[in-house]
């Protein structure tokens, strides 16, 4: 598995998007308090995905609805090229950003998954590891899709955080956080895949769990 895409077949639309473009969009999911809501639309032919909080009430669109929006847009900003992360393709407004869509689904409880999938998915998570990100919402299986081809893709990136090469937090905090996201994939993969997981992950979860109990992101 190539850790970058290629650029064909990911082309960008060809004009700047405005919040006109997706007055007729579908809402997929409503965003619960400190959530965007993520609708799907079509412009130029292409599917394009919406993450936004202009419909929310007028405080949380102004405080933390505009970080948020801004913290994932940066951060999707900055993973642009990774396999197996969604593409970021426009900023509409200070309020709503696109990305691109990828034909997949979230993955189901006891499904049977390619052998290579997890390992991938390691592979992805690695990646955004070197760009400093950390994702820390691994555990949750609607963060990841299967594509149309079997391979898995990180989505969601609204609780994660970027940390700068040389910065004090990335000294202090990175190699911490970035466990908690390798101890959320052996938990999902737990969950989804438990006759996968090798006695050395099982014994590095039970490490984690025992752990886990002192942690904020639980």
């Amino acid at each position: 598995m190539s850790k970058f895409l290629p650029t064909a077949g990911r082309q960008m639309p060809n004009k700047s998007m405005r919040r006109e473009d997706f007055e007729n969009s579908k809402c997929l999911v409503k965003g619960s308090f400190g959530k965007p809501d993520l609708s799907r639309v079509e412009v130029e032919g292409r599917t394009l995905m919406v993450k936004d909080v202009w419909g929310k009430n007028l405080f949380f669109r102004w405080t933390l609805g505009l970080w948020l929006i801004h913290k994932e847009w940066k951060i999707y900003s900055r993973l642009k090229g990774v396999q197996g992360v969604p593409w970021a393709i426009d900023r509409i407004d200070r309020f709503a950003f696109t990305m691109e869509f990828v034909p997949g689904r979230p993955i189901q409880r006891g499904e049977a998954l390619p052998p290579s999938f997890f390992s991938h998915l390691k592979e992805v998570l690695g990646e955004i590891h070197k760009r400093g990100v950390v994702h820390l919402d691994l555990r949750h299986k609607g963060n990841i899709l299967i594509s149309e081809r079997g391979e898995p893709f990180l989505i969601d990136f609204n609780s994660s955080f970027y940390f700068k090469e040389k910065g004090f937090f990335r000294r202090l905090l990175f190699s911490i956080l970035r466990w908690v996201d390798y101890g959320g994939l052996l938990k999902l993969k737990q969950r989804v895949s438990p006759s996968s997981m090798t006695p050395e992950e099982s014994a590095s979860l039970k490490r984690f769990n025992l752990i886990r109990r002192l942690w904020i992101f639980n």
